[in-house]
């Protein structure tokens, strides 16, 4: 018999039986007794420290000196191979963002993940201090406090943010389970994230519609490099239904798993808190994606298994077996930093900041420079997709088709007719 929402004592405890109705509450708990949790997901509460040094320093050729380390208590072999921290040291030159600022369109990007600064100097909700720190107006808190001043008679309760995360059971379900920025804020305050394996996080799409009312249309801006979405003219369809833009908001443990985007780069500007990456090439060898694949047919074999958690991704990539290859980039994101992601490329990332909530906006586009890679890669996958954004680009950006599709496509269109 399945118990009602409303018995559940939290808006937390809510939000995870929408997410994942067939889980038990106790299945999200670190040492779970339950029979169904991902082994490899069950850890204990002490073993889960993890120490960020605060240096955000360049040297001379634009390189940050950050470092993430993971420290585990003695007893916690399993995971570890030991008591020995993992040391995650970041490789990726830092850019100049103004280096970028005639380029509408981004045809200069580069070709490999990078870190751009300066975009959020001009940000309202962002500032940086003489002193060298920084301080945004888009904290959990603050963000929760909006809230309040939002509720009026036609609108008597707080708009609801979606949320992501959790263990490999909870990800099967996009945006199920929806709280109150307030509702979050509680969540991460009273510690009860930390008693989760694979704390929550709101991965929020409402973050370009001002029917939200959290955010004033002045308070960010796009990048100029980023300003020209060659997928813009498919949003809001059947091949493109979700928003391009998110709100990220992400207590320390949380995440997103290792995945990519084949047809978009994206762009992920940090506000507050701190962000662990590591980014692996398009052709890197798949079993750094799916880390418990077994290597026989095991019939047996639950295929959620393999989505670990960002947390366990980390940590068994980087433990004794120390699977991270040379051509991996590792970046540690601090606030103002925009990191840059090449379509193509896998990303796992992990919430690491101790003191608060990381908050971020992350935002996919097309360059135009990459529709002579990616539409005829896509005519062969999914040829009505790629006839349907052909013939929408062709309204508007027509010159940036490759010529042989534009001519196979307006062929087969009056072949049809």
């Amino acid at each position: 018999m399945t118990v009602p929402a409303a018995e559940y004592n939290t808006a937390i405890d809510r939000a995870k039986k929408s997410i994942s109705p067939q889980a038990e509450l106790n299945e999200w708990l670190l040492l779970s007794s339950s029979s169904s949790q991902t082994s490899s997901e069950v850890t204990s509460s002490s073993s889960q420290s993890i120490h960020v040094s605060a240096c955000s320093n360049s040297d001379d050729n634009g390189s940050s000196s950050s470092t993430v380390t993971f420290e585990y208590d003695d007893d916690d072999d399993d995971n570890n191979g030991g008591s020995s921290p993992i040391v995650f040291r970041d490789n990726v030159i830092r850019i100049p963002g103004c280096s970028f600022k005639n380029d509408i369109h981004g045809d200069s990007l580069p070709h490999v993940p990078a870190v751009l600064t300066g975009l959020l100097d001009d940000w309202p909700s962002f500032s940086k201090n003489p002193e060298g720190t920084t301080t945004s107006s888009w904290s959990v808190e603050d963000l929760a406090a909006r809230e309040v001043t939002k509720i009026t008679t036609s609108t008597p309760t707080p708009p609801r943010v979606s949320l992501d995360g959790g263990p490999s059971f909870a990800r099967q379900s996009m945006c199920q389970g929806k709280v109150t920025l307030e509702e979050y804020n509680q969540y991460c305050k009273s510690g009860e994230a930390d008693n989760d394996v694979a704390p929550l996080y709101v991965f929020d799409p409402d973050i370009l519609k001002s029917s939200t009312g959290f955010f004033e249309s002045d308070e960010f801006s796009i990048p100029g490099c980023f300003s020209n979405d060659a997928m813009g003219c498919i949003n809001g369809t059947e091949y493109r239904p979700l928003p391009p833009a998110w709100l990220l908001v992400g207590v320390k443990r949380s995440g997103t798993p290792i995945h990519d985007h084949p047809l978009t780069v994206g762009w992920n500007a940090l506000l507050v808190g701190c962000k662990l990456w590591c980014c692996l090439p398009p052709d890197v060898d798949e079993s750094l994606l799916l880390l418990n694949l077994p290597q026989d047919d095991d019939e047996d074999f639950d295929m959620t298994d393999f989505d670990l958690s960002a947390l366990e991704w980390f940590k068994q990539c980087g433990g004794s077996t120390n699977k991270i290859p040379d051509c991996a980039k590792i970046i540690v994101q601090h606030p103002g930093e925009v990191v840059y992601l090449p379509a193509g490329w896998f990303h796992v990332v992990l919430n690491v900041a101790a003191d608060s909530p990381t908050t971020a906006i992350s935002v996919s586009l097309t360059l135009r420079r990459d529709l002579p890679v990616i539409l005829p890669l896509l005519m062969e996958e999914d040829e009505d997709f790629a006839k349907f954004w052909i013939n929408r680009l062709s309204a508007e950006q027509k010159e940036h088709i490759p010529s042989l599709l534009l001519e196979e496509t307006e062929s087969s269109s009056s072949s049809e007719r």
